[in-house]
């Protein structure tokens, strides 16, 4: 009898041994969640709902609209001492649902041996406005910023840990060194096709006024506010192909780099029949204007070299005016 106790005994203890490495085995062949690393010539695609690419990386002062204009608004860094890193993504709502930002992207900033929880914000539909509330409507393309406020630091390497739609992980790592701008080369004569416009670059010169292309004996000009200012003057060609008006104040924007100054432009738009020029005025659907984008510089820097920088819907294009002049 004892004999057949101790036999029940052991096969028990074996069998509570077997279960017990099996549940240890089950436990260490979990699957832990896929993370997967970015790339910045990539398009992602969450199932149906969401699609979205890097557009660019940069530490700055700033968190501003693509498309600056004069009305436009920009957060600062909370301590005057520190600087923001910012990532823009190009993200387009595939669903019928309306996206709250924080429901869309989640996660942090590894930079400096610190973390940083990503704060975001979000651009308005023509690149001009910024907003930390706003949502992304259904089937809306938009600009969401993903930055954090860092001290400014020596350090440049930049470690992004995201999850998107609280469904996928990934994981970027940058330098601030080497940031990723979508900024293209345009010159003079060049073609822009955008989505609502063609854009031809017609034209860049430095003069006191500006003026339409064909003055009749009575005209109207406008003139630099100070007599020692001269205009830095890139023209333009738009050919409206959308069925909506453009407000060009709100389409497009440009800014001159000289020295540390960054000039923004005044916006002067030429009538159809190029005979006068007017601050204000839409270019309607179907419709051809020239506009000239104006920015005012100190008579003393005319000799210097500038950077020319032209936004629009979203993108950024570096308009090479050195070689058109040297022609």
């Amino acid at each position: 009898m004892k004999k057949i106790i101790v036999f029940v005994m052991a096969i028990l203890l074996l069998c509570g041994c077997t279960s017990s490495e099996t549940t240890k085995t089950n436990a260490t062949t979990t699957k832990q969640p896929t993370v997967e690393t970015l790339d910045t010539a990539q398009t992602y695609t969450i199932d149906d709902q969401l699609e979205f690419e890097i557009i660019k990386t940069s530490l700055t002062k700033e968190i501003a609209p693509t498309n600056k204009n004069k009305t436009y608004q920009y957060l600062q860094p909370i301590d005057q001492q520190h600087i923001f890193i910012d990532m823009i993504l190009k993200t387009k709502n595939l669903s019928d649902q309306e996206y709250e930002l924080h429901n869309i992207y989640q996660g942090t900033m590894h930079f400096a041996q610190e973390e940083h929880d990503i704060e975001l914000a979000i651009e308005s539909s023509y690149f001009t406005q910024l907003s930390t509330t706003d949502t992304l409507k259904p089937q809306e393309e938009r600009y969401v910023h993903l930055y954090c406020e860092v001290k400014n630091e020596n350090e440049k390497d930049v470690q992004m840990d995201l999850k998107v739609m609280n469904q996928k992980e990934y994981q970027y790592t940058f330098s601030l060194e080497e940031v990723h701008e979508d900024s293209q080369v345009k010159s003079i004569g060049d073609v822009i096709n955008c989505t609502s416009s063609q854009i031809v670059l017609l034209d860049y010169q430095q003069s006191e006024r500006i003026e339409p292309s064909q003055k009749g004996f009575f005209y109207s000009y406008h003139p630099t506010e100070n007599d020692n200012q001269i205009f830095v003057v890139l023209s333009l060609e738009i050919q409206n192909q959308s069925s909506l008006d453009i407000d060009p104040s709100q389409y497009l924007y440009c800014e001159y780099q000289i020295d540390e100054d960054i000039i923004h432009s005044q916006i002067i738009l030429e009538s159809e029949d190029h005979e006068s020029i007017s601050k204000k005025g839409s270019i309607l659907a179907g419709q051809k204007r020239t506009l000239y984008l104006a920015m005012p510089i100190l008579k003393t820097q005319a000799n210097k070299e500038g950077t020319l920088e032209l936004f629009v819907e979203g993108n950024t294009y570096e308009i090479d005016w050195q070689s058109y002049q040297n022609m």
